[in-house]
């Protein structure tokens, strides 16, 4: 019976378009909208150094997203809920607080970071 429901289960995964791996990794990061994070730098102003750091911030809160995704299943569950509730307190919700936040409670913080932050 056990696994009638995993092949059920796996199966319709499948059928929605998506990979067991790939739900088990996204399941649980939270969505947030970057465009509203990064919206102070957006309407610093017109110059060509406020559009860079529109850019910046933008891409810099996509990165910590995709890293989120990819190291979601390694970090402490505790941790992981209390980052997500946490990232909700005030203000815009930020992938790169959140992606801080679980790897300075997990001490997953790269001792030996390569080249510039």
């Amino acid at each position: 019976m056990r696994r009638f429901w995993i092949s059920t289960i796996l199966g319709l995964e499948l059928l929605l378009g998506g990979t067991p791996a790939a739900s088990a990794r996204t399941a649980g990061v939270p969505h947030f909208n970057i465009r509203a994070i990064c919206a102070p730098e957006h309407r610093a102003g017109s110059n060509a150094v406020d559009r860079a750091s529109y850019r910046g911030c933008l891409s810099d809160e996509a990165a910590a997203r995709r890293t989120l995704i990819k190291r979601w299943p390694t970090f402490d569950v505790a941790e992981r809920r209390t980052c997500a509730a946490e990232s909700q307190i005030g203000g815009a919700p930020s992938y790169v607080a959140m992606l801080t936040c679980v790897q300075l409670g997990s001490d997953a913080l790269p001792i030996n970071p390569s080249g510039p932050p």
